[in-house]
């Protein structure tokens, strides 16, 4: 099998993790149970992992961290236009 592949594979269900969340937090209008940290974290980690797949060239690590850097910018900007005054 090739690498690429498994590659794409784990990481699209690595990625995959932040859209249920996402679907809940826009149809709940809220996002009080979401950490900050955890926003902040993913997109670090996410933000790493994307260079690290750029530096070695990894096609699928460039796209699915790609993907969650989005995804996880997506569950900040919602955590911040939810959060309660």
């Amino acid at each position: 099998m090739n690498t690429e592949l498994i590659g794409f594979v784990a990481g699209g269900l690595s990625s995959a993790l932040f859209i249920p969340q996402i679907i809940k937090i826009v149809k709940e209008k809220s996002a009080k149970e979401l950490s900050l940290m955890t926003c902040i974290i993913g997109i670090i980690s996410s933000g790493l992992w994307l260079w690290y797949g750029i530096k070695q060239d990894h096609i699928s690590m460039m796209v699915t961290n790609s993907i969650s850097v989005i995804a996880t910018a997506v569950l900040l900007f919602l955590k911040i236009k939810f959060k309660k005054h």
